[in-house]
């Protein structure tokens, strides 16, 4: 584990997933009507870096594999157990990885989820290019985090905070442009996450 991911998953094996679970309820409908922008198929292979406990899974169809990483192995097994509890345990793998160092091949998967896990990484450009190197040549990766739009806060004051807060929980400090600039992704649709537009959500296609 780098040193950095320290304070996070000792956040992430603790006390966050006691107050998590209310945090993200008021978020299952938005969280729905993003993940329905993807255009799911039989079989498709998605990938969802940083699951957690699985917030997602309950949205996405049983007929495609679902492939979830996380660095906290206490919301694995939180979400294990709402796997078996809601019979999806079939068609879904959750392991430990390090979401900046995914362990798979390239281009192997069809579609990858980056949910509320862009602000909690250390380096989120790292993550969403390994993200972009494991998903195939017209696959859908899906956005959905509270991320600044380019203009809305001065670089000189969003990045000196995010230096700071990146080694936190999380940072509401960081650019969406900032991270997809220059990767093989095309942004086919956004819209609002949560009531007031605080939380967005990108339908992106790997070029």
């Amino acid at each position: 584990m780098k040193k950095e991911d320290i304070l996070k998953v000792l956040s992430f094996d603790s006390f966050i997933p006691y107050f998590y679970p209310a945090l993200m309820f008021p978020l299952g409908h938005f969280r729905k009507k993003a993940i329905q922008m993807m255009n799911f198929n039989p079989g498709d292979r998605v990938l969802i870096p940083g699951v957690g406990s699985g917030h997602d899974i309950p949205f996405i169809p049983r007929d495609v594999i679902i492939e979830g990483v996380d660095i906290s192995d206490v919301m694995l097994a939180i979400g294990q157990v709402k796997l078996k509890a809601t019979k999806r345990e079939e068609n879904v793998h959750l392991s430990v990885m390090d979401a900046e160092e995914l362990k798979f091949p390239d281009a192997s998967f069809d579609k990858a989820i980056l949910s509320l896990c862009l602000t909690v990484v250390y380096n989120p450009r790292k993550v969403f290019s390994e993200v972009v190197r494991v998903v195939k040549q017209g696959g859908e990766i899906l956005i959905y985090d509270h991320l600044l739009r380019r203009g809305k806060v001065p670089p000189a004051i969003a990045q000196p905070i995010d230096k700071v807060m990146k080694y936190g929980i999380t940072s509401l400090m960081r650019v969406f442009e900032d991270i997809i600039e220059g990767h093989p992704v095309s942004v086919v649709k956004e819209i609002p996450g949560d009531p007031v537009g605080f939380i967005r959500a990108f339908l992106l296609q790997r070029d």
